[in-house]
């Protein structure tokens, strides 16, 4: 009898579960009364008008409509609200009467580009000046996620049904498969509901004028749709419990499964000047370089042979597999990778090293234009969006411990860029903040004179505000080291530096340690990392390199890869590394966490003849104003080749001499890290750094089409202002608080990532539970293979 009254409950439960979802699948299919009344979000546009009037400071009309029967996505004129469900979308005017766009499986939520739509092409051209780039804008982040969770939503609802059929025929085997189909639905609906409310949410999230961050008028909000959905999966989540009393062998099955599976990599974070782990334990890095060499262009201009071009190496599932083996016979627990594309997947081997146990410390920097220049240094919209960009890429995995904002960028004669450096820190730790992510930002610097090395260590944890605070502050010290080279020891190679740094205030390590001037590298500064003469300092080392690697200094690299690229010949250096790091069986685990005092951020040191950094740092980089000022540049760079890289320096070059000759001046663009005054854009892209100085050329020439010609690589703007002076005037409000700092946010596009990363898509491997979120199809496909292979164990079972 309690068996019956069990399953009764599960029963209602799914059906009730069932008839909210059909509920929910009719929302805004029409414009009745019950499909009316049910939606997933709901956007009021009443607002917008008032705000765009008063940002423009003219009376705004014909941006709405009162005509309910008025084409939609024809430029019609605005509707009163917006209402959006899972097939289709309504739009009502201000006396409640409405109409609704075409029927579609799988709708996508797009209000940016529906609401457009709906305006005058003058409106929608303003509309994209003023609207911020924010999730509201992105499109097809809110498409495709909106579409994934419509089909994890539909399979919810086919499990529901499924749930309540197979419980009706009152077997242990039925009641199983309820179970099973229960459980997947309330998964399914969770993942679906889950990602409704997070692009309600994020959609919600800042939504002000581009130019005066006032309030757009702009109010999203969840509808009820919203509500059923949740409530659908309350109902069948509770519905397994009673399932279960008559099927204890899932429960059993499951929590095998779970605890077969689940193997998180602990997590590590900074106390003070030490790393530990999750269980209070003290964490030494024990690691070693993981880069292939990119092309090396010899030049006078580069004198340490850097590359112009890199592999990816966390893009190559296959050759991450490779070389696990080799890695694991090393003993290591992290491995630092120089360059990584963000448009290319990552998922095998970051899952792979996380199973291993192996962090990664990335570097975010990229050749070329993807990096500080010390010879022309800039902190700009696009490296701060590509760093961005490879942290939300990077933000699923579990394993990564920190990455590094440059390398080797201040040298003893280029102190002046320490601020861009340091700008780069405050910004790429806000937005990390800003995400709720604890993962570490660090530096790694060249070795040197002790007149600039310890200036540079300590200028990059300093306060330039002089209150203490981490804001601008590196989290993990990097120092490239090779002093240790053959048959040495600690009191000839690291003591003296060992004692320059004993009073640090953040974490510090090796991030790049192997002399190659004494051959045979016999690797013996191994052990004495992690020593007690140094660990009270240092916490830990990286290995240079696994792969090959020339330098002016000679040959690095541990292993040889094959032609084909499918095997790995490990060299002498391979296997005295492995010996020495194979001595190192523990770490020393002092001092205890509770004991490790917090890290103080002293006022920043004034500048010296040795070390010229000025306090004053670049601001934050505003893509909003960059891109507003660019809509107002009479005479935009258009380059003649999509490989302009190469030309834009040489271009800038010839146009501030031009503007020079004309009485003009490329300050607006430069900024200056000894005396800390940054123009007004020295903050956006080179390109359009580039388009200001030609428009300036061009307008000094009164508008000559000649002057914005620059071989061919100019063309004069038509809807820029009509006269220079309200070409200036639309300058003025786009950069109205140039010196700002704040928290960045993500760029709306990914458009910032040179082409000279290589790597192949993984050909093997799923996607891990986290990774689904970011791609649609993956999740898709990853909750139907759950599917089939639970139902392929039942079947077994029975």
């Amino acid at each position: 009898m309690r068996g019956e009254i069990c399953i009764s409950f599960a029963s209602v439960l799914s059906f009730a579960s069932i008839m909210l979802l059909i509920f929910l699948h009719v929302g805004q299919i029409n414009t009745s009364k019950v499909p009316r009344g049910i939606s997933m979000v709901k956007v009021n546009m009443t607002g917008y008008g008032a705000a765009l009037e008063a940002a423009i400071l003219n009376p705004v009309q014909g941006l709405y409509t009162n005509n309910a029967s008025a084409p939609l996505q024809a430029a019609a004129g605005v509707r009163a609200t917006y209402e959006f469900g899972l097939y289709s979308y309504c739009a009502y005017v201000q006396d409640g009467g409405g109409q609704c766009g075409n029927q579609t499986i799988g709708a996508q939520f797009r209000p940016y580009d529906t609401i457009t739509a709906d305006m005058a092409s003058n409106y929608s051209v303003l509309s994209a000046s003023f609207i911020q780039d924010s999730t509201f804008r992105d499109s097809k982040y809110l498409g495709q996620h909106s579409k994934a969770a419509y089909w994890m939503l539909l399979l919810g609802t086919i499990c529901a049904a499924l749930a309540l059929l197979t419980g009706f025929l009152k077997s242990n085997f039925t009641f199983f498969l309820s179970s099973i189909f229960a459980v997947f639905g309330s998964v399914l609906l969770l993942i679906g509901a889950s990602l409704w409310t997070v692009m309600i949410k994020k959609s919600q999230v800042v939504l002000l004028n581009a130019v005066t961050q006032q309030p757009l008028g702009i109010e999203i909000s969840g509808g009820s749709g919203l509500f059923i959905m949740w409530a659908a999966f309350v109902c069948l989540i509770v519905s397994v419990g009673p399932y279960l009393l008559r099927a204890p062998v899932l429960f059993t099955l499951l929590t095998a499964f779970i605890a077969g599976t689940v193997q998180a990599i602990p997590k590590v974070t900074r106390t003070g000047r030490y790393l530990y782990t999750d269980a209070g334990s003290r964490f030494y890095i024990k690691g070693i370089a993981y880069q292939e060499q990119g092309v090396v262009v010899a030049s006078d201009d580069n004198a340490f042979g850097e590359p112009s071009t890199f592999i990816d190496p966390l893009a190559l599932g296959d050759a991450c597999k490779r070389d696990l083996p080799f890695l694991q016979q090393l003993g290591v627990n992290a491995i630092r990778v120089y360059s990584v594309n963000s448009t290319l997947n990552h998922d095998v081997c970051m899952n792979l090293f996380s199973q291993a146990g192996i962090y990664t410390i990335i570097d975010l920097a990229l050749p070329l234009n993807g990096s500080i220049d010390r010879l022309s240094p800039s902190w700009s919209t696009n490296i701060l969006n590509q760093y961005i960009n490879t942290i939300d890429v990077f933000s699923k995995y579990d394993n990564v411990l920190a990455y590094n904002i440059g390398n080797e960028v201040v040298l003893s004669d280029s102190t002046a860029v320490a601020p861009f450096v340091k700008a780069a820190a405050r910004d790429t730790k806000a937005y990390l903040k800003s995400k709720g992510s604890s993962v570490l930002v660090g530096y790694a610097a060249i070795n040197g004179a002790s007149t600039f090395r310890e200036p540079l260590a300590n200028y990059l944890t300093c306060d330039p505000s002089g209150s203490n605070s981490e804001a601008s502050s590196i989290d993990l010290y990097g120092l490239n080291d090779y002093s240790w080279c053959g048959d040495s020891n600690f009191q000839a190679s690291y003591a003296d530096t060992t004692n320059a740094f004993s009073s640090y205030n953040v974490v510090a390590y090796f991030s790049e340690f192997g002399c190659i001037l004494s051959p045979p590298r016999l690797w013996t500064e191994s052990v004495a990392i992690f020593s007690s003469d140094m660990s009270p300092v240092w916490s830990g080392g990286i290995a240079f390199s696994y792969f090959p690697a020339t330098s002016a200094q000679g040959q690095f690299g541990l292993v040889n890869i094959s032609q084909d690229a499918s095997t790995v010949t490990t060299g002498d250096d391979f296997n005295r590394l492995k010996t020495q790091y194979g001595l190192v069986t523990s770490f020393i685990d002092s001092p205890a966490q509770s004991a490790a005092p917090a890290s103080s951020y002293p006022s920043c040191a004034a500048a010296t003849t040795d070390f010229v950094a000025s306090t004053t740092l670049p601001p934050t980089p505003n893509d909003a104003a960059c891109t507003c000022l660019k809509s107002t540049l009479s005479c935009q760079f258009t380059p003649a080749t999509n490989n302009y890289t190469l030309i834009l320096g040489q271009l800038l070059d010839v146009g501030c001499s031009l503007l020079g000759q004309a009485g003009g001046s490329c300050a607006d663009i430069g900024g200056n890290g000894q005396t800390g005054v940054y123009g007004r854009i020295s903050d956006c892209d080179p390109t359009i750094k580039l388009s200001f100085v030609m428009s300036q050329y061009y307008e000094a020439n009164n508008r000559n089409v000649q002057a914005c010609s620059f071989s061919g690589n100019g063309t004069v703007n038509p809807l820029a202002p009509p006269s220079v002076t309200a070409a200036n005037a639309a300058a003025s409000s786009c950069i109205a608080n140039p010196g700002a700092v704040f928290t960045p946010s993500a760029p709306a596009t990914n458009n910032n990532v040179p082409n000279t990363g290589t790597g192949k898509p993984a050909s093997t491997g799923g996607t891990g539970g986290a990774s689904t979120l970011a791609d649609p199809n993956a999740l898709l496909g990853l909750s139907v293979m759950a599917i089939l292979s639970v139902m392929g164990a039942v079947w077994t079972l029975a």
